[in-house]
C-alpha cells in the first residue's frame, strides 16, 4: 500500500475533523428530512384528490380511516397496515317458530287419515323412502308429515343428516334458529328412521352415500326424495292407472301406486332400467345396481349439472329412465304454518308464510284474489270442526309452488329456503348461512366448469349435439375458455324447465 504524501499530511491534519463531522450530520439528519418530504407530498396528493371530488366523503366511507394517514409515520418501505371493510348485514328472515304444535304437544305421531292407511300387513318388498337432510328443519318435517299422511309406511322412511355436525342434533346440541338443526326426538316420535353421515357431503357425495346405504342394507331397489317436495295421494285419479287393480281396489295412495310401478318394471319382458321419475327426481325410485354399473354419481360434479352427468351415462348404459304419476308432488319452498292440516286434524289450518291471497287489495297480479279470499275466510270454520279438505290442502299446496317457481330470478333462487336460519351462533360446528350459501353457489359454478370440460359443451343438451359415453374428457371445447367460462353461457340456464314434468324432456332422455 502506498504510503500518504507528507506534503497532504497537513492538509488532513487541518480538515479531517471537519469532513468527519460533516458526515455524521448528514448521517443523523436525513432520515427525518426524507419522512417529511414524503409526508409533504401524501398531504398535497389527499389535498388535491378532495378538491377534485368536491368535497370531503359522506355516507360509510368518510368513517373509514385513512391508510395513508395511519401510516404517516411508520418507516419508509413497511408494508401498510391492513383494514377490514365489513359487508353489509344480510336480511334477516322471522325466527323460526313451531310448526307442528300438536306433535310437540301430545309427543307422538297424529292418525294417519282412515283411506290413507299403508297396507297391513305390509308389502313383500323393502319399501325404503330415502330424504336428504342439511338445513332447514321446517321442510324437512313437512316433507316427511306428507308421506306418511300420503299413506307411507313411517317406518320405511330413512332421514340420512347430511349436516356434518357429528351427532350435535343427536345430543341435543343445537337450537332451533341453527341452519343445522334436526329434531331427532320429533322424528323419533313419527317413527322415522335417522341415518347420520360421517361428515358434510355435496349432493353428488350425498347420492353416493345413499347407494351405499342401499349396498349395506341390502336394498336393490329404494326411493328418495328432495325434501322440498310436498305430496299427496291423489283421491280424484281416473281409473286409469296401469300399476294399480282398480277392480278391486277404487282408491290407491301414493305408496300403493309406487310399489304397484316398481312391480311393473321389474315384472318379466321389461327392459333393463335404472330410474323411475314421478316428478323428475323430486320424487325417484331407483335401480341401485345400474347406477353402480355405470360407476355412481361423479362427485367431481358436487350440485347442479350432476343430475345430468348421472342420468345422461345411464342413458349411454342402455337404461330405461320412464315417468309417470303415483301422486301429486309439489316443488315448494316455505312450510304450513301448521303441519297438522296434512293430517286433517280439526283446528290445523292449511296457510303459509306469503301467500299471495292475503296480499293488499291493491295487488293487480291476481284478478280473483277477492273471490279467494272469501272462499279462504268461509272454510275457516269448517276446518276448526272437521280438519282440512282435500281440495283446499292441493290448493295451497299449488299456491305454494308457484310462489316459489315465480321467485327464480337468478340460476340458485330456488334454494333461498336452505339460508333461512340465521341463529346458532357459538353452537357446535357453527357455519354462517350467508357464507355456507356463498360456498355452495361457488362449488356449484366449479361443478359446471367440470360438466363443460368433461364433454365439451356447457349445457345439458349433449344428445342432440350427437355426444355419447365415450366421448368423455375426449372433445375440444365447443367455445373459446378466453372469452368465457365453462360454468357460463352455451345451454346453461336455457334447456331447462322450472317444471319438473318437462325437465326429462329437455335432457332428451323421455
Amino acid at each position: 500500500m502506498r504510503a500518504i504524501p507528507k506534503r497532504l499530511l497537513p492538509v488532513f491534519g487541518r480538515w479531517g475533523s471537519l469532513l468527519f463531522a460533516a458526515f455524521l450530520v448528514y448521517y443523523l439528519l436525513r432520515a427525518p428530512v426524507s419522512l417529511a418530504i414524503s409526508s409533504a407530498r401524501l398531504n398535497n396528493a389527499a389535498s388535491g384528490t378532495s378538491q377534485a371530488g368536491q368535497g370531503a366523503p359522506i355516507g360509510p366511507a368518510a368513517a373509514v380511516p385513512d391508510v395513508r394517514e395511519q401510516n404517516a409515520q411508520a418507516p419508509i418501505g413497511a408494508p401498510a397496515r391492513f383494514i377490514k371493510h365489513y359487508k353489509p348485514a344480510p336480511h334477516r328472515y322471522p325466527s323460526l317458530e313451531d310448526h307442528f304444535p300438536w306433535l310437540t304437544k301430545s309427543g307422538k305421531a297424529p292418525p294417519v287419515p282412515e283411506r290413507h292407511l299403508p297396507p297391513s300387513p305390509h308389502v313383500d318388498e323393502a319399501t325404503p323412502l330415502i330424504v336428504g337432510f342439511t338445513t332447514n328443519w321446517p321442510l324437512l318435517l313437512q316433507c316427511v308429515s306428507s308421506y306418511i299422511a300420503a299413506g307411507w309406511p313411517a317406518s320405511d322412511i330413512y332421514v340420512v343428516e347430511n349436516t356434518g355436525t357429528f351427532g350435535a342434533n343427536q345430543r341435543g346440541e343445537l337450537s332451533l334458529q341453527n341452519p343445522s338443526f334436526l329434531n331427532h326426538t320429533a322424528l323419533h316420535q313419527l317413527g322415522v328412521n335417522v341415518v347420520i353421515t360421517p361428515t358434510l357431503l355435496s349432493f353428488a357425495q350425498l347420492q353416493n352415500f345413499f347407494l351405499h346405504t342401499a349396498l349395506m342394507r341390502q336394498w336393490r331397489f329404494f326411493f328418495w326424495t328432495h325434501q322440498d317436495a310436498l305430496v299427496f295421494s291423489d283421491q280424484d285419479v281416473k281409473k286409469k292407472d296401469r300399476d294399480h287393480d282398480w277392480d278391486h281396489d277404487p282408491f290407491a295412495t301414493l305408496y300403493e301406486r309406487a310399489i304397484g310401478l316398481m312391480r311393473y318394471l321389474n315384472g318379466p319382458d321389461m327392459p333393463p332400467w335404472a330410474t323411475h321419475f314421478f316428478a323428475y327426481d323430486l320424487f325417484t325410485l331407483v335401480n341401485r345396481d345400474a347406477y353402480l354399473d355405470v360407476g355412481g354419481w361423479d362427485t367431481h360434479i358436487p350440485y347442479y349439472a350432476a343430475d345430468c352427468d348421472m342420468y345422461l351415462r345411464l342413458h349411454w348404459g342402455g337404461y330405461w329412465q320412464p315417468q309417470s304419476e303415483a301422486g301429486l308432488v309439489f316443488d315448494v319452498n316455505v312450510p304450513l304454518k301448521d303441519i297438522g292440516a296434512l293430517f286433517r286434524l280439526p283446528g290445523s289450518h292449511a296457510a303459509f308464510a306469503g301467500d299471495p291471497v292475503f296480499r293488499p287489495a291493491d295487488d293487480k297480479s291476481q284478478p280473483h284474489r277477492e273471490a279467494e279470499l272469501k272462499r279462504e275466510q268461509g272454510m275457516y270454520g269448517w276446518v276448526e270442526k272437521e280438519g282440512e279438505a282435500f281440495q283446499h290442502l292441493v290448493e295451497v299446496a299449488e299456491r305454494m309452488q308457484n310462489v316459489k317457481w315465480a321467485d327464480q330470478g337468478s340460476a340458485n333462487a330456488r334454494n333461498v329456503w336452505q339460508g333461512r336460519q340465521m341463529g346458532g351462533q357459538g353452537e357446535p360446528f357453527y357455519r354462517d348461512a350467508e357464507g355456507f350459501s356463498a360456498g355452495v353457489d361457488i362449488l356449484t359454478d366449479a361443478g359446471r366448469r367440470v360438466f363443460a370440460d368433461k364433454w365439451g359443451h356447457r349445457g345439458c343438451d349433449l344428445l342432440e349435439l350427437g355426444i355419447e359415453g365415450k366421448d368423455s374428457w375426449k372433445l375440444e371445447r365447443d367455445w373459446d375458455i378466453k372469452q368465457s367460462p365453462g360454468n357460463e353461457g352455451g345451454s346453461w340456464g336455457k334447456d331447462w324447465s322450472k317444471d319438473p314434468s318437462k325437465a326429462l324432456a329437455n335432457l332428451g332422455i323421455a
